[in-house]
C-alpha cells in the first residue's frame, strides 16, 4: 500500500481494492480448504504438531514491532487448529496482518481509510467535506468500511485474549476485542474528531473578522453537525453492525467536538470554550427554526378553501416539528455548558412569546418537556412561568376588558374621542401583558420616556385597575419589546396604511405628525430625542436608521445629509445647483446617503413612499444590541457559574466538616453540571475563607 501511490481518484481506490483482494483470496482458502483438506482425526493431529512451531503460534503484530520480520507471526493457535482454518491463517498472516498497523503505508492511514468512511471511492483523502454526499443505494452504503471491519472481526476472533486487552470490557453480541479492532475503534475515532473540528473551525472562522456573530455560520454550522452526526450513527450501525465499542466511540467522537476538546493545546480558539459557543449557536438554530415554522403555518391555516390540504400540512409540519426536536436533543445530550444554552433559549423564548412569533403552544411545550427529562425540573422551572404568565395575563386582560366597559372614560379620553371622525370608532386600544420578574430576562428601561396622551391615559387606567385587585403589587412597565400599530395617511396612496412598529418606533413616527419642524426642514437627532425622551443615543440612531433606510417598502421617513443641504457652501453646493466650479451646467447625480446617523443630519416625512401592502412590518436594527445582549447572556451565565461552585463547595463541607482540599476540589467537580477548571474552584475556596464560610 505505501509503494502504490497513485494520484486522484486512483490514490483513494487503492484501499478498496486491496480489502476486495484479501476478501477474495479468504474465499478461495475457504474453497480449496473444503475441497482438499477434509476434516479427520490424522489431519487434525498433524496440524496440532504443526501449531507448536514458534512461526505459528504467535499474536497480531503491535505497531512497535511492526517493522521486525521475526515479530509477525501467523494468526494460529491450539485452539483453532482444524483443517479449514490452517490456508486463511497463512492469508491473514501474509496479506492483511501487515497492513493493519497504522504505519508505514498501512490500510489505517489517514489517506486510505478515511475516504473509505466517507463512503466516496472517487474522493481524496483531503477532501473533508466528501461524507455529506452520498450517492449510493442502502444496500452498498460503506461497502469499503463494512469490509474492512470484517476482516478486522476475523482478525479478532482468531486471537486468544492477549494480556493487554484481556481487562477491556466485552461488546454485546461480539467477541472480547484484540488489537485489530482496537487499531481500527482508534483510527475511526481520529477521523471523526478532525473532521468534527473542521467543521467547527470552518463555521468559527467565518465571523472572525466582524465583531458581531455572521449568520452564514449560525445557519450552516448547526446543520453541518447535525449531518455528520448521522454519518457517524450510519457509519456504526451499516458498517460496523452496531458494535457498543464502536458507538462508545461515536459518543465519545460528539463530545469532544461540541465541547472543544478536539485541540486542548490551542485555548486561543474559539473552538476550546467549552461548548459555550456551539450552546449559543444550538439556541440560535432552534430559534430561527421555530420562527420559520411560523411563517411557514400562517398560509397553511389562512387557507380556507382547502381544509382537507391544510390538515395534512399541519400534520406533516407537526412530525417534521418532532424530528427536528428530536435531532437537537441528541447533540444537547453532548454538550457540556447546558447553562448557555439555557440562557439564550430563554431569551430567544422570551422574544418569540412577546413578539407574538411563537410556534403553537403545544409544540413549545412538547419541547421543554423534553429538556426537562433531560435536566430536570429545576432547568425548565422559568420557562415554565413564562407560559404561565402568558395564560395569567390572558385571563386578566379579559377581566380587564369587562371593567373597563364600565368605566367610566376621563377627560383625555373624551378629547381623543371628540377629535375622532366617527364617535362609534375606538382610537386607541391597549393589550398588556404582566409578567413575574424573575421568570423573565432583563430588558433596557427607558424610564423618562414621553408617551402620547391617548397611551398615558390607558396606562393610568390599567394601573388604576390592576392595584385595585392586587394591592401590594408593584407594576414596572417595560416598553423595549413593546408593539404598535400606527396608522398612516400618505399622499401617493389612497388607503391608509398600518406600520407594525416597536414602542420606540412608533413615538418617532408620531414626532412627524403634524409638521417637519419649526422651520420646516426636518428634524435632528436632538430635537427627536427631546419629543421622544428616548435617551439611548445608540438606540435612536437604529431606530431612525430602520425608519429612513431599510429595505424598499418601509422607508417612511425621509434622511437628508448635512452636507446636502441647501444653507451649506463648498463642493456640496455646486453638487446641489448642477453647476461645476467654473459654473457651467453639469448632468446631476443621484446623492449617496450615508448609512450612519449623524447630529445634524435631518429626518422629514417621506410623501413619496407608496406600497402596495395595507399592513407593513418594520423591523428595528439589532445588530448591534444582539452583540451587546451576547456579552451579557454570557458574563450572566459565567456569574452564576460562580455561585453554583460556592454553593456545592458549601453543601460538601456542611455534610463533611473537614475534608482534604484536593478530595474538596474532586467532589465539587463531580457536582457540577458544567465544565470548571480546578483554578477557578480554588479561588471560589479561597473567596469562602475570606468571607468565613469555611477555614
Amino acid at each position: 500500500l505505501g509503494e502504490r501511490d497513485g494520484g486522484g481518484s486512483r490514490k483513494s481506490r487503492i484501499a478498496s481494492e486491496f480489502l476486495l483482494h484479501v476478501e477474495n483470496r479468504l474465499r478461495q482458502s475457504l474453497g480449496l480448504t473444503l475441497y482438499y483438506l477434509p476434516s479427520n482425526k490424522a489431519a487434525v493431529a498433524a496440524l496440532r504438531q504443526l501449531s507448536k512451531l514458534p512461526c505459528l503460534s504467535g499474536a497480531l503484530p503491535s505497531a512497535s514491532s511492526a517493522a521486525s520480520s521475526t515479530a509477525t507471526k501467523v494468526v494460529w493457535s491450539p485452539t483453532n487448529c482444524t483443517t479449514r482454518r490452517i490456508l486463511p491463517a497463512i492469508i491473514e498472516k501474509q496479506l492483511l496482518s501487515p497492513h493493519i498497523v497504522p504505519t508505514n503505508g498501512g490500510i489505517l492511514e489517514p489517506r486510505h481509510l478515511y475516504p473509505m468512511l466517507d463512503d466516496d471511492d472517487d474522493a481524496i483523502a483531503n477532501n473533508k467535506e466528501a461524507w455529506k454526499s452520498h450517492s449510493r443505494s442502502n444496500d452498498k452504503m460503506y461497502e469499503n468500511a463494512k469490509r474492512l471491519y470484517g476482516l478486522c472481526w476475523r482478525m479478532t476472533v482468531s486471537l486468544p485474549p492477549s494480556p493487554e486487552t484481556s481487562a477491556a470490557p466485552m461488546s454485546s453480541g461480539n467477541p472480547r476485542p484484540s488489537s485489530a479492532l482496537d487499531h481500527l475503534r482508534i483510527a475511526f475515532g481520529e477521523y471523526g474528531r478532525l473532521r468534527g473540528s473542521d467543521i467547527v473551525k470552518q463555521g468559527l472562522s467565518k465571523g472572525s473578522n466582524n465583531n458581531a456573530p455572521n449568520k452564514d455560520m449560525e445557519k450552516k454550522i448547526i446543520p453541518d453537525l447535525l449531518a455528520f452526526k448521522n454519518h457517524l450513527n450510519s457509519l456504526h450501525a451499516v458498517a460496523f453492525r452496531n458494535d457498543d465499542s464502536f458507538g462508545a466511540m461515536v459518543r465519545s467522537v460528539l463530545e469532544d467536538v461540541l465541547n472543544g476538546a478536539t485541540a486542548p493545546n490551542n485555548k486561543s480558539n474559539d473552538d476550546s470554550d467549552g461548548g459555550r459557543r456551539i450552546a449559543e449557536l444550538l439556541a440560535k438554530h432552534v430559534d430561527a427554526r421555530f420562527k420559520d415554522a411560523k411563517a411557514q403555518a400562517a398560509p397553511a391555516t389562512s387557507s380556507s378553501s382547502a381544509p382537507r390540504a391544510s390538515l395534512l400540512v399541519s400534520a406533516i409540519a407537526a412530525d417534521a416539528s418532532e424530528s427536528f426536536q428530536s435531532e437537537i436533543l441528541s447533540l444537547f445530550r453532548h454538550v457540556h455548558s447546558k447553562d448557555v444554552f439555557e440562557a439564550f433559549y430563554k431569551r430567544d423564548l422570551a422574544k418569540r412569546l412577546l413578539t407574538g412569533r411563537a410556534v403553537s403552544t403545544d409544540m413549545e411545550r412538547s419541547f421543554l418537556s423534553k429538556l426537562k427529562a433531560e435536566c430536570g425540573a429545576g432547568y425548565t422551572s422559568k420557562m415554565e412561568g413564562m407560559f404561565k404568565d402568558m395564560e395569567l395575563s390572558r385571563d386578566i386582560m379579559g377581566s380587564y376588558a369587562a371593567y373597563a366597559s364600565s368605566w367610566t372614560a376621563t377627560s383625555g379620553l373624551q378629547n381623543a374621542a371628540a377629535d375622532a371622525s366617527s364617535p362609534s370608532v375606538k382610537v386607541v386600544d391597549m393589550d398588556v401583558q404582566v409578567l413575574t420578574t424573575g421568570y423573565w430576562p432583563v430588558y433596557p428601561k427607558y424610564p423618562n420616556i414621553i408617551l402620547p396622551s391617548e397611551l398615558l391615559a390607558l396606562r393610568t387606567k390599567f394601573e388604576t385597575y390592576y392595584n385595585d385587585k392586587y394591592q401590594g403589587r408593584r407594576i414596572a412597565w417595560q416598553y423595549s419589546l413593546g408593539n404598535c400599530i400606527v396608522k398612516a395617511t400618505f399622499p401617493k396612496s389612497p388607503a391608509p396604511k398600518e406600520l407594525i412598529v416597536n414602542v420606540c418606533q412608533s413615538l418617532v413616527l408620531l414626532c412627524f405628525r403634524h409638521d417637519d419642524g419649526d422651520d420646516g426642514l426636518g428634524l435632528t437627532l436632538e430635537e427627536i430625542q427631546k419629543r421622544t425622551g428616548i435617551e439611548d443615543r445608540s438606540e435612536l440612531e437604529r431606530v431612525l436608521q430602520s425608519l429612513s433606510m431599510g429595505r424598499d417598502g418601509t422607508r417612511v421617513l425621509k434622511k437628508v445629509d448635512y452636507d446636502s443641504l441647501p444653507t451649506n457652501t463648498g463642493p456640496s453646493l455646486k453638487a446641489a445647483t448642477g453647476k461645476d466650479g467654473n459654473g457651467s451646467p453639469r448632468k446631476a447625480k443621484k446623492p449617496r446617503v450615508r448609512r450612519n446617523v449623524g447630529p445634524q443630519d435631518r429626518f422629514l416625512f417621506n410623501a413619496l413612499f407608496s406600497s402596495n401592502q395595507r399592513r407593513i412590518r418594520i423591523t428595528n436594527i439589532t445588530m448591534k444590541e444582539t452583540s451587546e445582549e451576547r456579552t451579557k447572556t454570557h458574563e450572566a451565565v459565567s456569574k452564576d457559574r460562580l455561585y453554583f461552585i460556592d454553593a456545592a463547595v458549601v453543601r460538601i463541607m456542611k455534610a463533611r466538616k473537614t475534608i482534604d482540599h484536593r478530595m474538596l476540589i474532586g467532589e465539587v467537580l463531580a457536582q457540577l453540571k458544567f465544565p470548571a477548571a480546578s483554578a477557578d474552584i480554588k479561588k471560589r475556596i479561597e473567596s469562602l475563607i475570606e468571607r468565613e464560610y469555611m477555614e
